[in-house]
C-alpha cells in the first residue's frame, strides 16, 4: 500500500517513507505510528489504543509516546504548534488530519533500484539483498547476527552501571499473510539469539524453556512476577508482506525503568537469487557498518549456520517446534524430522543433540526407558563424533544416565559437561537427581538452587525438582517448590500429580486428592495421573478406589510406570504384586528406581529380603553407595 501525504509517499509494503524520490531515515516505531494513524484517520485514536497496538500493551511511558508523536510530526514537516498533519485532543488522543491519497502504483519500488547503492550503506537496510525462497532460513540466521551485534553495542553503551545484565529474549512475533508458515522460523530465531547471548560471559540470558513461557503474555508485569531479577527485555516482530518484503523490528527495553533503550528495523526481500554465496559479505559488512570491534572467533560464531543444507535446516526448525509441544506424538514427530535433517546432513551437530533430547523426554515420561535409552546414547555419541566437546550433548547424556541408574557413568559425564559449560540446567538437574538417589539432601538443594537460577521456568526442572526433594524426605521443601512451580505453570498436569504425593505423605489428604484430581483433569490420557490419584485416595483411607483407577489406567494406550503402580499395591498391602511390578520396573529400567533407596513410600517392604536384592540391581545397596563420588 502506498499513501501520498503532501510531498511524502508512505510505502507500507517496503516499510519506507520517500520525499522527492529520496528515502527518509525513520525509526520503526515512528513508521508504525504514522501508518496506524493513517489507517484510522476517520476517527480519534486514543493514547491507550496506541500503547496497545504499537507497543503491544507494554508499560511505555507517556513521554515515550509524546516523543514518537513529535518525531512523526517532524518527519512530515509538522510540529506541535501547527498540527496540520497530526492533531492532538488533550487528554484523549490523536487524529491524522492531513489529506491522504491512496496510490495504485508503487513508485518507491522503482526508486529502490535507482537508490540501491546508497540504501545498502545504511545499517538498517544492510540486509536488503536478493535470495532464493528456500534460503529464507539463512536470511533469518544471518539477520540474527546483525541484530545481536547492534544490540550488544547498545547494551554496552547503556549499562555500564551493571556488570552483568540479565536479558530475557521474548519469542519473536510474526505478522504475515501466512503466520503458520513463518512461525517456526521466528521461534528458531529466538532460540538461536538466546544461544548466542549465552556465549558471552558479560551477559546472563534466560534460557529458551523459560523464555518461551512468555509467548502469550509479554507484559512487563508478568515478567517481573515470574523472573524479578531480569534487567532487560529484547523483543522483535517479523513482518512479511505479500510481495515478499521482510522487516524485522527489534526493541530493547530496560525492565527496571521501562525505558526504550534501542529500536531498529532490518529489511530484506525474498527473490530468486541464491543467498549462500554472499553470507560472508553480510557478516563482515554488518560488523564494519556498525563499527563494532568483534574478534574473528566471535564473528564466526555469530554468523555460523547450524548446517549449510537448507532443506536439513528447515526440517530441524520444524522438529524444534514439535519438540517444544512436550507431548508424546509431537515428540515422536520431532524425532522423525531431526532424523530427516541428519540424513540430509550427517554432520548436523545440533540435530543430533535435539534428537537425543527428544528421545530423553520420551524415555522420562512416555515410553519404556530400556527401549529408548540406546537411542539417546546413539544420538549423543553421533553429536560427540562431530564435536567432542559438545556440552549440551554431554549434559543430556549425563541426565539420561542418572535416569538409567548408571551412577558412575552419570557422574563422569555430568562433570565433563560442566567443565565445558557451567551454565546448563540439565547438568544441574542431573546432579540433583544423582544426589537424591544417594540420599544427599544438601547436594540436592545445592544443585536445585543453581538449576533454578539458570532456568527458573523450565518445566522439566519444575517436575523433577519436586521429586528430588520429596524422595529425600524433605516434604515441606518439596511442596513449597511445587506450589511455586504450579503458579508458574498452572496447566502442567505432572506438577499437580507429583505434589499430591508429597501432600499425602504430609497427611494433607484433602488437598492431596484435590491436586491429584486436577492432574487427571489436565491429562486424562496419561496413566500416571490416575496412578497418583489412586495413591492419594489410598493414603486418605479410601483404598477401595485404588483398583478401579488402576484398571482405568491400564486401558490407556500409554506406558504405565510399574514403579508407581507398585506403590499403589503397597498401599493395598499386596506386597507380592508390588514386587512383581518392581522387578518389571528393573527390566524396563524405570527412571523412578533412582529414588528406591530413600523413597518413604517403600517403607513397608524394606525388611523384605527381596527389597535388598532390588537395591543391589539398581546399584543403591550399602557397598555401592559408599563407592560413589560426591
Amino acid at each position: 500500500m502506498i499513501y501520498q501525504v503532501a510531498d511524502f509517499q508512505i510505502d507500507t509494503e517496503n516499510f519506507v517513507i520517500v520525499k522527492h524520490g529520496e528515502p527518509l531515515a525513520v525509526e520503526p516505531k515512528v513508521f508504525d505510528l504514522i501508518v496506524y494513524l493513517i489507517d484510522h484517520r476517520d476517527r480519534l485514536v486514543t493514547r491507550d489504543e496506541l500503547f496497545k497496538e504499537i507497543w503491544a500493551a507494554r508499560e511505555v511511558s507517556d513521554t515515550t509516546l509524546s516523543n514518537h508523536i513529535k518525531a512523526a510530526r517532524k518527519l512530515l514537516d509538522d510540529n506541535g504548534e501547527m498540527q496540520r498533519v497530526i492533531t492532538t485532543l488533550r487528554g484523549r488522543g490523536y487524529r491524522f488530519a492531513a489529506t491522504v491519497t491512496q496510490l495504485k502504483n508503487t513508485p518507491t519500488s522503482e526508486q529502490a533500484s535507482a537508490n540501491s547503492n546508497s540504501t545498502l550503506k545504511q545499517p538498517e537496510a544492510l540486509l536488503k539483498y536478493l535470495f532464493s525462497k528456500t534460503s529464507v532460513v539463512i536470511f533469518f540466521t544471518l539477520l540474527l547476527g546483525l541484530i545481536f551485534i547492534t544490540f550488544y553495542r547498545g547494551a554496552a553503551e547503556t549499562n555500564n552501571q551493571n556488570s552483568q545484565p540479565y536479558i530475557l529474549v521474548l519469542p519473536f512475533g510474526i505478522s504475515s499473510d501466512d503466520d503458520k508458515k513463518w512461525q517456526p522460523f521466528t521461534e528458531q530465531i529466538t532460540r538461536e539469539m538466546i544461544t548466542k547471548f549465552g556465549h558471552l560471559p558479560e551477559l546472563r540470558v534466560v534460557p529458551s524453556p523459560s523464555a518461551f513461557v512468555f509467548k502469550n503474555d509479554k507484559s512487563f508485569t508478568n515478567i517481573r512476577t515470574k523472573i524479578p531479577s531480569v534487567t532487560h527485555v529484547l523483543d522483535a516482530t517479523v513482518n512479511v508482506s505479500s510481495q515478499g518484503n521482510i522487516k524485522v523490528s527489534a526493541t530493547l527495553f530496560s525492565l527496571e525503568t521501562g525505558a526504550l533503550i534501542w529500536d531498529q528495523a532490518f529489511l530484506g526481500q525474498v527473490n530468486d537469487r541464491n543467498f549462500f554465496s554472499i553470507q560472508s559479505e553480510i557478516a563482515s559488512g554488518a560488523a564494519s557498518s556498525l563499527s563494532v570491534a568483534i574478534s574473528p572467533k566471535m564473528e564466526e560464531a555469530l554468523y555460523a549456520l547450524p548446517t549449510n543444507n537448507v532443506a536439513a535446516y528447515e526440517l530441524y526448525v520444524e522438529g524444534q517446534q514439535q519438540m517444544n509441544l512436550l507431548s508424546h506424538e509431537p515428540l515422536r514427530k520431532s524425532i522423525e524430522l531431526f532424523s530427516g535433517a541428519i540424513a540430509l546432513d550427517p554432520s548436523f551437530e545440533a540435530a543430533y543433540v535435539a534428537r537425543a533430547n527428544a528421545y530423553r523426554l520420551i524415555m522420562s515420561y512416555f515410553d519404556t526407558p530400556s527401549e529408548v535409552l540406546p537411542m539417546v546414547v546413539s544420538s549423543v555419541q553421533s553429536a560427540l563424533a562431530v564435536s567432542s566437546n559438545n556440552a549440551d550433548a554431554l549434559s543430556s547424556l549425563g541426565l539420561a544416565y542418572v535416569f538409567a541408574w548408571r551412577w558412575n557413568d552419570a557422574w563422569k559425564v555430568l562433570n565433563a559437561a560442566k567443565s565445558q559449560n557451567s551454565e546448563l540446567v540439565l547438568t544441574e538437574l542431573g546432579f540433583a537427581l544423582y544426589y537424591a538417589g544417594l540420599g544427599d539432601v544438601e547436594g540436592v538443594k545445592r544443585a536445585l538452587r543453581q538449576a533454578d537460577k539458570l532456568d527458573p521456568l523450565n518445566v522439566e526442572l519444575a517436575d523433577w525438582g519436586h521429586w528430588a526433594l520429596a524422595m529425600v524426605g524433605d516434604f515441606d521443601a518439596a511442596v513449597a517448590w511445587a506450589r511455586v512451580k504450579i503458579k508458574q505453570h498452572p496447566r502442567v498436569s505432572v506438577l499437580y500429580s507429583g505434589a499430591s504425593v508429597s501432600l499425602s505423605l504430609m497427611g494433607e489428604h484433602e488437598e492431596a486428592i484435590a491436586f491429584a484430581q486436577k492432574g487427571v483433569a489436565l491429562a486424562p490420557q496419561y496413566p500416571f495421573a490416575l496412578i497418583a490419584l489412586s495413591q492419594a485416595y489410598g493414603y486418605a483411607g479410601d483404598k477401595h478406589k485404588i483398583a478401579p483407577l488402576l484398571k482405568q489406567a491400564e486401558t490407556l494406550n500409554a506406558f504405565m510406570c510399574p514403579y508407581e503402580t507398585a506403590i499403589s499395591y503397597i498401599i493395598l498391602d499386596e506386597f507380592d504384586r508390588a514386587f512383581e511390578l518392581l522387578n518389571s520396573a528393573i527390566s524396563s529400567r524405570s527412571n523412578c528406581l533412582v529414588f528406591s533407596r530413600f523413597d518413604s513410600r517403600l517403607s513397608p517392604i524394606r525388611q523384605d529380603e527381596r527389597f535388598e536384592a532390588l537395591l543391589n540391581q539398581v546399584g543403591l545397596d550399602d557397598v555401592s553407595i559408599a563407592s560413589y563420588q560426591r
